[in-house]
């Protein structure tokens, strides 16, 4: 007896879910190689990391995004529960992260020369609205994600509409 292989729409299920660890682990390992050595000690190279990942973040959340669909289109409510608690986790750690960037900024302003002020002011901007944006999102996709798998029979459950139109 062979196990039944999945046809269909649900045979992309398991190359979706591939697709989406790839999509958050590719620039997590990017990201990580272009910080080392990590010098936690010194400021600038904070706000520079910072920075940096700030220009990360997009394809990372599309790759949640597209877990949490698969999620919500295979039925694995558990794993939509186990996603979006994650996401709850790193919407904290990344609100945390913004704390410290936005300390570091005040502190590092007073020793930028002036002729550099415009741009540092232009990228502390950007990063803080990128971050902001990411952690938006992905506190969005959090309480969404919380909402749509919740422990109920499917005949209860909203269908995917439901997610995307806000009801």
């Amino acid at each position: 007896m062979s196990p039944k292989r999945p046809d269909g729409p649900e045979a992309l299920i398991a190359p979706l879910y591939l697709v989406a660890i790839l999509l958050v682990a590719t620039p997590a390992m990017d990201f990580a190689t272009s910080i080392i050595p990590i010098r936690l000690g010194d400021i600038e190279w904070r706000f520079a990391s910072v920075g940096l990942l700030s220009g990360f973040l997009l394809t990372p959340l599309l790759g949640v995004a597209l877990a949490m669909g698969v999620a919500q289109f295979g039925g694995h409510l558990r794993f939509q529960r186990i996603l979006a608690v994650l996401n709850l986790l790193v919407t904290v750690a990344f609100a945390i992260l913004l704390v410290f960037f936005l300390l570091d900024v005040l502190q590092l302003q007073g020793s930028v020369p002036a002729e550099s002020k415009p741009a540092f002011a232009s990228a502390a901007l950007k990063a803080l609205i990128k971050h902001a944006c990411f952690i938006v999102a992905l506190a969005f996709l959090a309480w969404r994600g919380m909402r749509v798998s919740r422990w109920s029979s499917p005949d209860k459950r909203r269908g995917p509409a439901s997610v995307i139109v806000g009801a």
